[in-house]
C-alpha cells in the first residue's frame, strides 16, 4: 500500500522506474510500453507495487533510490562531512548534500546541514593571498565554494581585489622558493642557472610575471648573481639583535 512519499519511492525503486511514473499508474493514468515492458521485467525478478521493497541488483552509484539515500544518510552520521562521504562514494561534495536533501525531503530521515561558519573578510583574503583560488580556499574552509562566493558577494570584495591579493601572494611565494634556491645552493644563481633545470626554470618564469624581468626582482630583494646567500647570517643577526 503506497501511503506516504516514502512508500512512492519504495515501489518506484522496486519497479525500476521513477516516482512520477508509479504515481501515473496509481491515478490510472496510461505509461508508454517502455515503462510497461520495464515494470513487467521488474515484476519478473521480484518487483511489487508493495511498499516493502526488494533489492534491486547493483545500483548505480548516483541513482537516488531509497537505498542509496539511506546509505548516504547512514554514512554521512558516521563521518558528519559531506566531503569525507563523496569520497568514500566517489561523488562530489554537492552531490552529497542533494542527496541528503533529497531524502529528508521525501520523510527518509531528517537531514540538518551544519551552519557553515561565517569567515571574516579578513580571514578571506588571508587566505586567498596563501592558496591563491576560490576553490582551495573554500577546501581548506571546510566550506563550498558556493558559500564562500556569496561572502565574497556580501562582502563586497571585487575580482580586482582578489587579483591585487593574488599577485602579492604570487609575489611572496616566489620569494620563498627563491630563498630556498639560494639557501640549497649557497649563493644567488645566474639567470642561466635558473633556466638549467625545469625547476628552477618555473620559478624563472613566476618572478618574470610578478616583477617584469629578473633585473626588476634581483633590484628589489637587493640580489646580486653569483653573490654568497647570507639568509642563515641574517636569522642569525636577527636573533642577537632580538636577545639584546
Amino acid at each position: 500500500m503506497v501511503t506516504n512519499k516514502v512508500d512512492l519511492w519504495r515501489v518506484s525503486d522496486s519497479l525500476n522506474v521513477n516516482p512520477s511514473t508509479v504515481q501515473k499508474i496509481l491515478e490510472g493514468n496510461p505509461v508508454s510500453r517502455s515503462v510497461t515492458k520495464k515494470i513487467h521485467a521488474a515484476f519478473e525478478q521480484g518487483g511489487t507495487l508493495d511498499a516493502k521493497r526488494t533489492r534491486r541488483n547493483d545500483p548505480e552509484p548516483n541513482h537516488s533510490t531509497a537505498e542509496r539515500l539511506m546509505e548516504v544518510y547512514a554514512l554521512y552520521e558516521k563521518e558528519k562531512s559531506l566531503r569525507t562521504v563523496g569520497k568514500k562514494l566517489g561523488l562530489s561534495f554537492e552531490r552529497v548534500r542533494q542527496l541528503l536533501e533529497k531524502g529528508s525531503a521525501i520523510g527518509l530521515f531528517e537531514y540538518k546541514p551544519p551552519k557553515a561558519p561565517l569567515l571574516s573578510r579578513e580571514k578571506i583574503l588571508k587566505d586567498y593571498k596563501k592558496l591563491l583560488n576560490r576553490s582551495q580556499v573554500a577546501k581548506a574552509n571546510h566550506i563550498s565554494v558556493n558559500y564562500l562566493s556569496k561572502l565574497i558577494a556580501q562582502y563586497r570584495i571585487t575580482d580586482e581585489n582578489l587579483e591585487a591579493v593574488r599577485a602579492e601572494g604570487q609575489r611572496i611565494q616566489c620569494i620563498k622558493q627563491y630563498g630556498a634556491l639560494a639557501r640549497r645552493l649557497g649563493y644567488h644563481p645566474t639567470t642561466t642557472e635558473l633556466h638549467r633545470l625545469k625547476s628552477t626554470r618555473s620559478l624563472a618564469f613566476k618572478i618574470r610575471r610578478s616583477w617584469g624581468s629578473m633585473e626588476a626582482f634581483r633590484k628589489e630583494q637587493n640580489i646580486l648573481p653569483g653573490q654568497p646567500f647570507e639568509g642563515n647570517r641574517d636569522r642569525k643577526e636577527k636573533q642577537v639583535l632580538s636577545e639584546v
